[in-house]
């Protein structure tokens, strides 16, 4: 029988994720996931549009649709792999480089968010994934990493939640009302393909 290309390499290298269960499966389709967003997640650290009062990156757009696409676990993990590598030293935490020092900085309570955000986010759209209701999740999703940088800004550094919310909400409303927008756009599409693709 001649079996697909695919497989006959995968025999070679000795691996058969196609004898895997479905649930095995798509833990390994998660984690790899997982792993893409955190790629992500750097890439976005470096991409800045410019646009009053701060620039915006890209970073939160994809903490989003890590939780909508992922779910909340797969999506905090891929988090957690990024602040795994920041934490490390690599120089991929956007505005503070990397190391213990980055986590610790004015941004640092924005990075604990990215943990926690997919999390909100993945568990609001079990059940429901309109494009309305993604607009609604995303900006849950958003206002949670803002929460966390400011309660942080807070402790650590104004010690005054008025100066807080002036730094670290009112300048990235803009900004991140566009990401919301902007994320409930592709998963709208990613809905649709994903939908193509099981109906054939």
């Amino acid at each position: 029988m001649n079996r697909p290309l695919k497989y006959r390499i995968a025999d070679s290298l000795g691996l058969r994720p196609y004898a895997l269960d479905p649930s095995t499966r798509r833990i390994l389709a998660c984690t790899s996931g997982s792993i893409l967003f955190a790629g992500l997640y750097i890439v976005g650290a470096y991409v800045r549009i410019p646009l009053y009062p701060v620039p915006v990156t890209l970073q939160t757009l994809f903490v989003l649709l890590s939780g909508a696409v992922l779910g909340g676990g797969f999506g905090a993990l891929a988090g957690a792999i990024y602040l795994l590598l920041g934490a490390s030293g690599l120089p991929v935490l956007a505005g503070s480089g990397g190391g213990l020092a980055g986590l610790a900085s004015p941004t640092g309570g924005y990075l604990i968010g990215f943990l926690v955000a997919p999390v909100l986010v993945g568990r609001l759209f079990r059940n429901r994934t309109s494009y309305i209701w993604s607009i609604v999740v995303f900006s849950i999703g958003s206002l949670t990493v803002l929460a966390f940088g400011i309660a942080h800004l807070t402790l650590f550094y104004t010690h005054d939640f008025s100066n807080s919310l002036l730094m670290g909400l009112l300048p990235f409303i803009p900004g991140d009302a566009l990401k919301v927008l902007a994320a409930s756009s592709i998963y709208r599409s990613y809905k649709a393909i994903v939908h193509h693709r099981s109906a054939r």
